[in-house]
């Protein structure tokens, strides 16, 4: 009959739509799409980044003249430790502004991640291990037990800059979301061809249809957006544009289902790191 065909053609319809839709959801399109409308107010944004990484650099320059002249000592980490404490707070705060400041840039410019000329050799673990020492002292005064195990020798050939965005954006969250006197551990491991890095916590819960969407941009959980009212949302979302655009993996999230104290679990987030970024196959 005319009903039963009108039926069938709307499901067949239906079910074409949905297809679509899946394979569209599916290719991460969507997410490129999304920034494109939204580009122009990103710019307008955050269009004193290349100001302020100027800035940040004559800071970054005068603390470090400021240091290396001021003190005696066979090497700067040593006059830094000999160095006042107003004089730390202002190096360790242009570290950190610095590196915030990269992760913008990439948020802004994501084609920069395909270009293989700014691939070089460096060690993970020394990437790593830069990103740990410029929160030390936010984790010291939090209280925080920062915990690093685990041992890497090998090299990746990638976009340092752009790699470093993971381990940044990782401890970052952690030191953001761990509540105080609680303990945070990094693990760093040479792995086959691979490196495994790996960041475990405390943290928010996330629910089970926030799996995905806490990589997505702007987006915050909501127990995350509880606990801390700061966030922009797009840290983690550039660190999976990292991971799968230029190194061709992934970051994982793993959560205890049971909570540790007031609502919090042990939140787990890691990435096998491939010694040879995905451009450059």
């Amino acid at each position: 009959t005319y009903r039963d065909l009108t039926g069938d053609i709307e499901a067949e319809i239906s079910a074409e739509k949905h297809r679509i839709l899946r394979e569209y959801v599916e290719s991460e399109r969507f997410k490129l799409d999304f920034l494109g409308p939204l580009r122009d107010d990103i710019l307008r944004g955050l269009s004193f980044v290349h100001d302020y990484k100027q800035i940040n650099a004559q800071i970054s320059q005068n603390i470090n003249v400021l240091i290396e002249t001021s003190y005696q000592a066979a090497s700067f980490d040593a006059k830094l430790s000999q160095a006042k404490e107003a004089e730390k707070a202002i190096y360790e705060a242009s570290k950190f502004l610095e590196e915030k400041l990269n992760v913008a840039k990439f948020l802004l410019n994501p084609e920069w991640l395909t270009r293989p000329g700014d691939c070089t050799s460096f060690r993970f673990h020394g990437l790593a291990y830069k990103y740990i020492r410029i929160y030390e002292p936010q984790f010291l005064r939090k209280q925080i037990k920062l915990v690093v195990s685990g041992e890497s020798y090998k090299n990746v050939v990638a976009n340092a800059q752009a790699v470093g965005v993971i381990p940044h954006t990782l401890i970052d969250n952690a030191h953001k979301y761990a509540p105080r006197a609680s303990r945070v551990e990094v693990h760093i491991e040479d792995r086959d061809n691979h490196i495994i890095f790996s960041v475990r916590s405390l943290g928010p819960v996330i629910a089970h249809a926030e799996y995905t969407k806490i990589f997505d941009p702007f987006y915050r959980g909501t127990a995350a957006r509880e606990t801390v009212e700061e966030g922009a949302g797009y840290g983690l979302y550039v660190s999976q544009l990292v991971a799968k655009e230029h190194l061709g993996t992934e970051i994982t999230v793993t959560q205890e289902i049971q909570p540790v104290e007031r609502n919090l679990h042990v939140t787990e987030f890691n990435v096998r790191i491939p010694l040879k970024a995905k451009i450059l196959f």
